[in-house]
């Protein structure tokens, strides 16, 4: 069978009122490869995108569509995606139109062109509140700093890949699935490719604080050992700290005539207050690793697909995988 020029996964979650303006969009995409697939990977949706989607991939046999059994969550719905996309090349964008499809277009001429393996995007600019780019900003930073391996600040999922880049990310083991890190992690020839992220086309953000927060957990644990280091850290900075304390005192307990009144009792609550949180501060980082490690240990897979549309014919291709 003939391979697509391009695949597009476009995972999706209750997107029914932004799903009609993006499917304009993108019948209406001038200069679009010939021969295309846009696979359609719903994250357990329990509105009627789902049956948007559908209807419009029976009309169109370009159009394929996933159904998870539930809702997984969006790296995996990702995930789920690139295991079904067959083309030369690939692209990942979100339904809501914030990943644009003519850039995706133009990352896509871009990759051809300059013979790379990926073209991401990074977003020069967000029509979001100003808390969540505080946030976000200060992920980013974060994660660079902490990175065990290079990676591109302000970087997201929109991207196109090539077939090796692809086919290597889908070998990566892993079930909890962080795929702008994976991604960079391969460390194959890439391109950045500059943005300035729209506001949603329509509804809402399916993206909760919640989620969002343990995204970014995910990502700092997934691909950093630095922050097991932290305890480390500041366990030595304390006794340091408690055994000049000490010196000093023994110091002048000895050699001067000084009588050091006790500092009081909010003193010491303080300084507990302050070594305990840090403790549990510590624990936590900690039980972030465990909890990762007890999540890939049982091997469970990272989505279960209820079925398919217009994929029937690579479905044994797929379990194989």
């Amino acid at each position: 069978m003939t391979r697509p020029d391009l695949s597009i996964v476009i995972p999706f979650l209750n997107e029914e009122r932004v799903l009609p303006l993006l499917r304009e969009r993108l019948e209406n995409l001038a200069n679009r490869p010939p021969n295309w697939e846009l696979v359609f990977v719903s994250d357990g949706s329990t509105d009627g995108s789902l049956d948007l989607v559908e209807t419009w991939a029976r009309s169109d046999p370009s159009v394929k569509l996933v159904v998870l059994a539930r809702n997984f969550g969006h790296q995996n719905a990702v995930s789920a995606g690139l295991a079904y996309a067959s083309g030369n090349c690939v692209g990942i964008m979100d339904a809501d139109l914030q990943d644009e499809p003519e850039v995706l277009l133009q990352m896509y001429e871009l990759l051809l062109r300059e013979k790379v393996d990926i073209v991401y995007a990074v977003r020069s600019s967000r029509q979001e509140t100003k808390i969540k780019q505080f946030f976000y900003f200060l992920f980013y930073r974060l994660y660079c700093f902490l990175a065990d391996s290079p990676v591109q600040a302000d970087s997201g999922d929109f991207c196109v890949m090539s077939r090796r880049a692809l086919e290597l990310l889908l070998s990566l083991p892993e079930k909890l699935r962080f795929v702008r890190g994976l991604r960079a992690w391969l460390g194959l020839p890439a391109k950045p490719y500059s943005i300035s992220r729209p506001a949603r086309a329509a509804g809402n953000p399916q993206y909760s604080v919640r989620k969002l927060i343990k995204l970014a957990f995910s990502g700092l644990t997934s691909f950093s050992t630095r922050p097991l280091r932290l305890g480390l850290v500041c366990g030595s900075l304390l006794c340091l700290g408690a055994l000049i304390a000490a010196l000093v005192y023994v110091g002048l307990a000895l050699f001067t005539n000084t009588h050091v009144a006790a500092p009081g009792f909010s003193t010491l609550v303080i300084i507990l207050l302050f070594s305990n949180g840090l403790i549990f501060f510590y624990l936590g980082i900690l039980g972030e690793y465990i909890g990762q490690t007890f999540m890939e240990v049982k091997a469970r897979p990272a989505y279960i697909v209820q079925r398919t549309v217009n994929l029937e014919s690579l479905e044994d291709d797929h379990e194989q995988r």
